[in-house]
């Protein structure tokens, strides 16, 4: 499950978004994928951090996320938030600022009967936002990157 129920939240290691790999499934396949993506990349790879640490670009996280039944788009962040189709997707997930320089970080966002949840791998657990779209606001206005997840049918 992609992404699950907010009781999936807990440690990942290598700053592997918690959110592409709940249970450690995709943890070597998201490697291949890279080397997929970029077949003479074995040691330097643009798709993945050098450091080892995980930090995976979004072609990896759209490629792993097809593999799942996952449709991916951009959300033109440009527009306005209220313009997210929140009631036609099954989730987000947002590229943020990471907390090391020129790094970036993976969180969730899904709804779960009535609230939306926030899923960080770096919170203790999940997060029940109050107000959605003023959320996607203020990580827009941080520099956030936003995909948009629908099941394929």
């Amino acid at each position: 499950m992609i992404l699950g129920a907010p009781k999936v939240q807990k440690d990942t290691l290598d700053q592997i978004c918690e959110i592409l790999c709940p249970d450690g499934k995709w943890w070597n396949d998201l490697d291949q994928i890279c080397e997929i993506l970029c077949p003479d990349g074995k040691w330097w790879n643009d798709h993945r951090s050098v450091l080892g640490t995980g930090n995976y670009d979004a072609n990896v996280a759209m490629y792993a996320l097809d593999e799942l039944g996952y449709h991916v788009s951009f959300f033109d962040t440009r527009k306005a938030p209220d313009q997210i189709p929140l009631d036609n997707c099954d989730g987000l997930l947002l590229n943020v600022k990471g907390s090391l320089p020129y790094s970036r970080h993976w969180i969730g966002c899904r709804q779960v009967h009535e609230s939306w949840y926030l899923l960080d791998s770096q919170k203790a657990g999940p997060i029940e936002l109050s107000d959605v779209v003023q959320k996607m606001k203020d990580y827009i206005s941080l520099g956030a990157h936003i995909l948009v997840l629908t099941k394929k049918e």
